[in-house]
């Protein structure tokens, strides 16, 4: 039997859409707090000179009216608001805030065109007994040793552990959330069936999980069908 499951097209562009837009945003910030507010503080000192020394009670030594007159002349010159400016402990709160959503959401971009990217382009295949992947090594079915199924059911990832040709021990993943979901699930029972369920470890044999799909397929069913007579006899 020869089955072939390309990468989900949704999946990679899930990742690259989250990727990209992650990097946008984090770049956005990243840039703010390396330049767009540093720059701000030679205006706080423009402005910090302009008010004078504060007295005991906070106060400056020049009026408002003086004050804003003077900030007025300096701002509107450089096109920037009349407004008081921020001055440098807002400029550090906002630098250091900046840098932390920066890294944040460049880090999960980073992570997210990583898993995007390397996907584009790869398959998993079985053919003529051999489970093969792009890039990837090949392992004749009935060189298999085990079948690991501990994150199949929850994540849909299975670790099939064999021998290639020229006798070197090769691992590779079955992921049936990444690659298309139907062949995927066909080549896992192919490989079950050939190398032998004894080889499962951590998890049920594919017969197992189809049949309590299809248990929970007839709930809804008749949960539904239920729910349809309530309705016809009210």
């Amino acid at each position: 039997m020869d089955i072939k499951a390309t990468a989900r097209q949704g999946f990679i562009l899930k990742f690259l859409l989250i990727g990209l837009s992650a990097l946008a945003f984090g770049g956005w910030h990243l840039k703010d707090a390396l330049s767009t507010y540093p720059a701000l503080r030679p205006h706080a000192d423009a402005y910090i000179e302009m008010r004078g020394p504060l007295n005991e009670n906070g106060d400056a030594m020049i009026s408002d009216g003086d004050l804003q007159k003077a900030w007025a002349e300096y701002a509107e010159p450089r096109g920037m608001p009349i407004t008081e400016p921020k001055l440098h402990d807002e400029i550090h709160n906002l630098i250091l805030y900046n840098y932390f959503i920066g890294f944040i959401f460049s880090a999960m971009a980073l992570w997210c065109l990583s898993v995007g990217l390397p996907a584009i382009g790869k398959w998993i295949e079985l053919k003529d007994g051999v489970l093969s992947g792009k890039g990837g090594p090949q392992i004749p079915l009935n060189t298999i040793s085990e079948i690991d199924k501990q994150r199949w059911e929850k994540k849909g990832l299975a670790k099939i552990t064999g021998t290639s040709n020229d006798g070197k021990a090769q691992t590779m993943v079955i992921d049936d959330i990444k690659f298309e979901r139907g062949p995927t699930d066909k080549i896992m029972a192919e490989i079950e069936r050939v190398a032998g369920e004894d080889k499962i470890v951590n998890g049920k044999p594919e017969r197992e999980y189809e049949k309590l799909r299809l248990e929970k397929e007839a709930e809804r069913q008749a949960r539904e069908q239920a729910m349809n007579q309530m309705d016809d006899e009210e």
